[in-house]
């Protein structure tokens, strides 16, 4: 748009009507006024004329501009309207006293209401009895202190009947007297995430209840241990005397050499418990760790017609660890599937990986473990076989948390169990078999 429209046209018109006039005075034959006052008068209309062109074309241009802004302002309007029907969040407006003026259709979804039920209602009616009067106190904290804003948790019915916890922050506006003319805020529905709070306070308390356990199971071990293995030493001395006087009595001892054996392993296992080895970290190949394995395990296996089977990658996983604990681990995962297995079966050992994790299975075919069973396994003392004592598996548990990892068990009755021991790698090489 040309700024001097405007003025041009008009200044045109005026020079067209002097021109006239002049054309018209010099034929009528008067020319009574001299020509310089009449060529000053000429300029003098003519610098009127363009000033107040000047003021149309400003006018003229703020018109424009006007109406450029309400268009700006409609779209604008237009896009915040849909932004505030569309958004996940409830958005709400409270005059002085609480009540509802604006609620965006996310509280119907949140909710369950209406908005048209809602509205000029007080915000309080939809907040449970258990938190009213908490969050009554704290308004009245940021109103007393003029605070311009504010934010608080709770939790809001439902109208079917259920609530939800929420997160609530809004603003504050004031009146030049101070006085509370009305809020804008939004609520944020974190059922879920309060959900998970609770879930994860539960497991850190009975992980803080177990560990408290097994601090006094390994002190009570220990001096158990300590206070029953001198008097042992002792009968052992004694009985191997007695049995040269009783050459013919060789079984019976022999039963009693092979119980005292077991206290003393028994022992042996308790010490481990009470008292933690020193971890040695240094990277070392996972499956040249198991292949050692399964070696020294191998004869034992034969011996109670059991096939050991392996299903091991080619290439190297590398793991931070202390080879001879993780050995140890499972050696005695190992000696539990045999176990498992009185009357002969087959192993199978696995590894491979998933994500920055190995996991190193160990899987059987025996008679599997009961389901109320399962979550017991761990804890001292608690133990499937007849014979056990269940500290090996306790000391596997936390040899391998010392390693940062974890034991999955599976079980299914009369299909077998598998034990799966997960460890961070170092670094991570491809691998042939598929993950």
């Amino acid at each position: 748009m040309n700024k001097y429209t405007g003025r041009i046209m008009i200044t045109l018109i005026a020079v067209c009507i002097l021109i006239l006039w002049n054309i018209l005075d010099y034929y009528l034959g008067s020319q009574s006024v001299p020509l310089i006052l009449r060529s000053l008068f000429c300029l003098l209309v003519l610098s009127v004329v363009w000033k107040l062109g000047t003021y149309f074309d400003r006018s003229k241009l703020l018109i424009h501009q006007l109406s450029e802004s309400q268009l700006r302002y409609k779209n604008l309007l237009g896009e915040t309207k849909m932004v505030l029907e569309n958004i996940q969040e409830v958005v709400f407006q409270t005059d002085g006293e609480g009540n509802f003026i604006y609620l965006n259709p996310a509280w119907t979804d949140v909710t369950g209401y209406e908005r048209s039920e809602s509205l000029y209602s007080s915000f309080y009616h939809y907040i449970t009895f258990e938190d009213k009067k908490r969050v009554k106190s704290k308004l009245v904290e940021y109103t007393a202190a003029k605070r311009p804003e504010g934010k608080l948790e709770t939790s809001y019915r439902k109208k079917s009947g259920g609530e939800f916890y929420a997160h609530v922050q809004f603003k504050m506006y004031y009146d030049n007297e101070g006085y509370l003319i009305g809020t804008v805020g939004t609520i944020q529905d974190i059922t879920d995430r309060k959900l998970e709070e609770r879930e994860w306070r539960e497991m850190n308390e009975h992980l803080a209840l177990k560990s408290q356990k097994l601090s006094i199971a390994g002190q009570l071990a220990a001096g158990i241990a300590h206070e029953v293995r001198n008097p042992l030493t002792s009968i052992s001395g004694f009985l191997q005397l007695i049995k040269k006087e009783f050459p013919g009595k060789d079984t019976y001892f022999d039963i009693i050499f092979g119980e005292i054996k077991r206290i003393e392993l028994v022992l042996s296992e308790m010490l481990v418990l009470a008292k933690p080895q020193a971890i040695h970290f240094r990277e070392k190949n996972m499956i040249s760790i198991l292949d050692q394995v399964a070696v020294l395990i191998e004869s034992n296996a034969i011996l109670h017609n059991i096939q050991i089977e392996k299903s091991l990658p080619s290439t190297e996983i590398i793991v931070e660890c202390d080879e001879n604990q993780l050995k140890q681990v499972f050696i005695n995962l190992i000696k539990n599937a045999i176990e498992a297995l009185p009357d002969g079966g087959n192993i199978h050992m696995s590894c491979r990986l998933k994500g920055e994790y190995v996991i190193i299975a160990i899987e059987d075919d025996g008679m599997g473990i009961p389901k109320e069973k399962i979550s017991k396994l761990g804890e001292p003392f608690f133990s499937t076989k007849e014979k056990g004592t269940g500290l090996g598996l306790t000391v596997c548990l936390r040899i391998i948390k010392d390693h940062y990892g974890h034991i999955n068990v599976n079980s299914s009755l009369n299909k077998g169990t598998t034990f799966e021991v997960v460890l961070p790698v170092v670094n991570r090489h491809t691998i042939l078999e598929p993950v």
